[in-house]
């Protein structure tokens, strides 16, 4: 059995499992990608993105992570560039 992800507006907006051909299951708008040996296998809300490596999913909790760390590292950088 395969898993795919609906992606719609680089997020994921729906998961399916099937063992039939999605192709001739949905209307050929609908962008259905397999995720099924994805690991950690994205959930409903992740993003996904595509570029010259394939699809790339993140988790809410990982975008929130990277943006808590960006915004640590330029008070840092801010601090450090006070102090000469």
């Amino acid at each position: 059995m395969k898993t795919y992800a609906r992606i719609v507006e680089n997020t994921v907006a729906e998961l399916f499992s099937t063992e039939g051909n999605i192709s001739e299951m949905f209307h050929p708008d609908l962008l259905w990608v397999d995720i099924t040996d994805v690991i950690p296998a994205p959930q409903i809300d992740w993003t996904a993105n595509f570029g010259t490596l394939g699809w790339v999913y993140s988790s809410p909790e990982s975008q929130v992570q990277d943006g808590t760390l960006k915004t640590l590292a330029k008070k840092w950088l801010a601090g450090f560039s006070g102090q000469s």
